[in-house]
């Protein structure tokens, strides 16, 4: 994506990184094994698992340094059905960043590309962003949004129902159980931050929702829609990320 490169090429950060974009069609056993050998850098996986959850997006982001054309980081990404009429899901899939290229809102770039990608193909859609995620994903994520809704199972709107369904079928993919009464998902580890973290107003909104997350083996499911509102937010903290460092 032009616009995409030329505000990489912009950033004030360095070292400078560019962008690819690979649709399922490009997932070569070549191009498959760099992306895992680079996830191994930071949590091992097996190859095959890794090629099984790949097939399963529709694209991934690539980002490779400008100088060396290493690979730093990726985002997988993928929509589904919803139970509401023009509408599907964006859903994230495997994101790797290497520690020094984090805090630059790649990830937030990717999501934010994704959507405008999709709406290009399916103008006439909706699209809701679904994440189960844990504390440091909700917090990076939600720090960038001007408005999102935690997943509630109890809410009976036919929107409601739609999106919860969503994350059940969500969950159920990668073996993880939504709780009826909470909706509280998955498994948590909290290592690496340090106290200041926990402090920020995104954080604190993490407590409030899953008061016992330090122990309790949940994450949280949350929701939004790209609203004029969202999008600006997330345009405005991507800005500031690129052009900060």
């Amino acid at each position: 994506m032009l616009a995409v490169d030329l505000l990489l090429r912009a950033a004030r950060s360095r070292p400078g990184v560019r962008m690819e974009v690979l649709w399922r069609r490009d997932f070569t056993d070549e191009r498959i094994a760099e992306l895992h050998a680079m996830s191994c850098k930071l949590m091992a996986e097996d190859l095959v698992h890794f090629r099984v959850h790949a097939q399963t997006n529709d694209v991934v982001h690539v980002f490779r340094r400008v100088d060396t054309g290493e690979l730093v980081g990726f985002q997988f990404w993928r929509t589904a059905p919803m139970q509401l009429a023009s509408c599907r899901a964006i859903v994230g899939g495997k994101l790797r960043m290497l520690p020094e290229f984090r805090g630059r809102g790649l990830h937030l770039l990717s999501g934010l590309s994704f959507f405008l990608q999709s709406k290009a193909r399916s103008p006439l859609t909706r699209y809701y962003r679904l994440s189960i995620a844990s504390l440091f994903g909700f917090v990076s994520i939600t720090e960038a949004l001007q408005e999102y809704r935690v997943l509630d199972p109890r809410d009976q709107s036919r929107e409601g129902r739609a999106v919860a369904a969503a994350f059940s079928e969500l969950a159920e993919e990668s073996h993880y159980r939504v709780d009826p009464a909470t909706g509280l998902v998955f498994v948590e580890t909290l290592g690496g931050f340090g106290p200041s973290y926990f402090e920020r107003r995104a954080a604190r909104r993490y407590a409030e929702i899953n008061p016992s997350y330090r122990s309790n083996g949940c994450y949280v499911g949350f929701w939004c829609r790209f609203t004029p509102k969202n999008l600006l937010a997330l345009t405005r903290t991507i800005g500031l990320k690129l052009f900060s460092g």
